[in-house]
């Protein structure tokens, strides 16, 4: 089993998987700077319940170039399209609701869409609940529309407030219980998870006094969803993009 079958078949099994060393050296570099340029402070809240200077940026595909390579990376794009493989669809219960759904919409393009942001879990930062990244009026558990993805520019560590998971929730019908156990998605700068947006995930308390948590999210989902706009480009700029990347986002 090649690399990519092997992602797509952890994240049907435990809802995400880690790829280790997406990137490195001087590619990473230059990633870690771009991110760090485009951060602005935001109001966040803290361990102590103070508000803190959290960090972010949102429209990031309208401002700045430096990340497209990374959205249409052929192992990470390979992932993506086979989780959201329309033609899997049987192998998922409630797809005759699913395709209810769809009919009633305005926009049914089942093409990929790529939206990218910059997160930073800055030390002392409290937790983000866990979570499901989008809900539609379709029974649980449905076929993926969501594939989301977190590329870790700084070091994701328990202590710094890792991404945390519940394996296998993506398949839960209802609600986390009480108490629920999560684990850290623990990776080292480079390293990049994937996982179906049906996964309930969050992040945890940022401990440390000197660790952020930089990363790049890259969202992928279907054109039908329309809760994940991207700026648009001036025209000449649309004009000179890969024809790939245009493709998807």
């Amino acid at each position: 089993m090649n690399q990519i079958d092997k992602a797509i078949a952890e994240i049907d099994e435990q809802g995400f998987t880690i790829v280790r060393n997406l990137v490195s050296g001087e590619r990473l570099q230059q990633l870690q700077d771009s991110a760090e340029e485009l951060l602005h402070t935001i109001s966040a809240k803290g361990i102590d319940g103070k508000a803190v200077e959290g960090r972010m940026h949102k429209g990031t595909f309208g401002v700045s170039r430096a990340f497209d390579d990374i959205i249409i990376h052929l192992t990470l794009l390979g992932i993506v399209n086979g989780i959201l493989d329309a033609d899997r669809a049987a192998q998922y219960p409630h797809e005759a609701e699913m395709n209810d759904y769809l009919a009633s919409l305005d926009c049914q393009d089942d093409g990929i869409k790529c939206n990218i942001m910059i997160k930073d879990n800055v030390p002392r930062e409290d937790i983000r609940a866990m979570h499901r990244d989008v809900a539609i009026p379709v029974p649980k558990h449905h076929r993926p529309v969501v594939c989301n993805s977190l590329l870790a520019l700084d070091p994701f560590t328990e202590a710094a407030g890792a991404t945390c998971v519940v394996p296998g929730s993506h398949r839960r019908v209802g609600p986390l219980t009480d108490g629920e156990q999560t684990i850290p998605v623990e990776m080292d700068p480079g390293d990049i998870v994937v996982f179906d947006g049906e996964l309930w995930h969050g992040h945890g308390l940022n401990t440390t006094y000197d660790q952020n948590r930089r990363c790049l999210n890259l969202n992928y989902h279907y054109r039908w969803l329309d809760n994940f706009p991207n700026p648009k480009l001036d025209p000449s700029v649309w004009a000179a993009l890969p024809e790939e990347l245009r493709a998807i986002v």
